[in-house]
């Protein structure tokens, strides 16, 4: 048994409704990061998205489950690269 298995025995409902709080703690920090002023602020926006290919994987069938995790972890790579690449050291 693969590792995890055990997670195809809860409802659909259970995941959509994780991906949900993940996308508001998301649009959370995006709408923090701007009013900090955050070089990076826009980047938070990235995650939010993420979340959205995982809810279409969920609620419309738009994207198989690989295609949403491959899309999921592009947009959060490309999210960590951009912080990086704004980052100041503290002065």
């Amino acid at each position: 048994m693969a590792m995890g298995a055990f997670l195809d025995s809860f409802p659909p409902a259970l995941f959509i409704g994780v991906h949900v709080v993940f996308l508001l703690v998301g649009v959370w920090a995006a709408k923090k990061a701007r009013d900090y002023k955050l070089l990076y602020a826009p980047a938070f926006w990235l995650y939010v998205a993420s979340q959205i290919v995982f809810l279409a994987f969920f609620l419309g069938g738009i994207f198989t489950l690989k295609m949403s995790v491959l899309l999921e972890q592009t947009l959060v790579f490309i999210m960590v690269l951009w912080i990086m690449m704004k980052a100041r050291p503290a002065s």
